[in-house]
């Protein structure tokens, strides 16, 4: 019996402790300073505290590493996270975020493991008009690092960011912000090859942007960012390093009616600075609509972009996707979701691939992802809900050797119900 009530009392803590989160979007100073001291779930002195606990990915696996030679097992990831503000004056709010993560494999014991991240910021409001901010992140995960591969990994990244602003009275906001940001991956050992991500994807991005808001409605924006970022990479010898212009603009707006979400569109061109290596220009984009219309929700998005390849010949690959779905409230405190999400991407460069004889050959590599994705969300808590997923994805390819598929189906917490 005291069991029982231990439980009971641990599970709805976490829902508790959950409800205090709030998503991360842009806002003006003394818009998030208002959002910070009245949501608040907790204070302590001149703090103000959320806690939040999360698990995801909780359950069963047939093709945890996505090869075509299935391994399956259980495994899920538990994420516990905090973050604490230190409103003063009216002018100054500085934060800190700690977010450790364990990911865990009931059988794959070597890919069981403890990550951590943690933030500190700084903005300062001078003369009602004028914001600074600075802020420093170290992030480290356990997953799958790339929509081109499928096994996971740890990456970690190490940002320093400084933005400069000026805000008028109708909260238009216009100004610059920079960014250092190195990025690390750790290599990983298949059992039929070894794949050294640290030689390929190891670098340093500059970033520097200028960047508009103009307010429309309460909370949404109209904005433009345009702006170039440098890459460094570490191994030198590949002749990776290259910088890029690029341009963006769109809209940022929460709950309008029916609608919520962010649309961006925009022009990139990435230009690498060895002579052997294919670069990139042309349309990319950001987009997620959702819509809710009485006991129906409705989902499109598209994305459209370049990723380094971990290929050494590679360089980069442009990647497509389109997703939808729908979501059915059956009662006020149950939803069935079915979602689906296909992606397109391709090598610039030609690579050198085995033929069905066993002889290389030069072609331009193409690959195809679809996923199915169907759940039953139960509502336990205002919009906090559990929810059980199924999942179902094909990964096909012009070349041998990298069709496979996977299914899974686990638990998870949800905000958004």
């Amino acid at each position: 019996m005291k069991n029982t009530k231990a439980k009971a009392i641990f599970f709805f803590l976490l829902i508790w402790l959950a409800n205090g989160a709030f998503g991360q979007s842009y806002r003006t100073f003394m818009d998030e300073w208002k959002q910070i001291v009245q949501t608040a779930r907790f204070s302590f002195g001149p703090f103000r505290i959320f806690p939040y606990l999360n698990f995801k990915n909780l359950g069963f696996d047939n093709n945890i590493f996505f090869e075509d030679h299935p391994v399956p097992d259980f495994s899920g990831t538990i994420s516990p996270e905090v973050r604490v503000y230190w409103p003063l004056r009216e002018s100054l709010l500085l934060s800190f975020r700690e977010n450790p993560e364990y990911v865990f494999y009931l059988n794959q014991k070597q890919q069981r493991g403890f990550t951590n991240s943690y933030s500190f910021g700084l903005k300062y409001l001078l003369f009602h008009r004028i914001v600074f901010s600075a802020d420093y992140l170290y992030g480290e995960h356990l997953q799958r690092v790339s929509s081109e591969l499928g096994r996971p990994t740890t990456d970690a990244q190490r940002e320093y960011s400084f933005g400069l602003f000026y805000e008028t009275a109708r909260k238009t906001s216009i100004g610059i912000t920079a960014s250092v940001n190195r990025l690390s991956f750790k290599d990983i050992q298949t059992p039929d090859e070894a794949i050294s991500l640290s030689q390929t994807l190891n670098r340093t991005e500059r970033n520097a942007n200028f960047e508009f808001y103009y307010q429309l409605f309460r909370d949404g924006y109209f904005f433009v960012k345009a702006g170039c970022t440098e890459f460094g990479f570490e191994q030198t010898s590949l002749e990776r390093d290259s910088y890029s212009y690029q341009a963006t603009g769109g809209l940022r707006f929460p709950m309008i009616g029916p609608l919520q979400g962010t649309c961006s569109f925009g022009y990139v061109k990435i230009i690498p600075r060895g002579a052997d290596k294919t670069g990139y220009s042309g349309f990319v984009s950001d987009a997620g609509i959702d819509a809710r219309i009485r006991r129906l929700g409705i989902h499109l998005g598209y994305k459209r972009g370049f990723n380094f390849s971990y290929f050494e010949k590679a360089f980069i690959f442009v990647d497509n996707r389109l997703s939808g779905g729908i979501s059915v409230y059956l009662t006020d405190f149950l939803r069935i979701n079915y979602s689906y999400e296909l992606g397109y991407f391709n090598y610039p460069e030609a690579l050198n691939v085995p033929s069905a004889e066993g002889k290389a050959v030069e072609v331009g590599r193409n690959e195809k992802q679809g996923l199915h994705s169907g759940s039953l969300v139960l509502r336990v808590y205002k919009t906090i809900g559990l929810g059980v997923t199924f999942i179902s994805s094909r990964w096909t390819a012009n070349v041998p050797g990298v069709d496979r598929n996977r299914s899974s189906i686990g638990a998870y917490l949800t905000y958004q119900f």
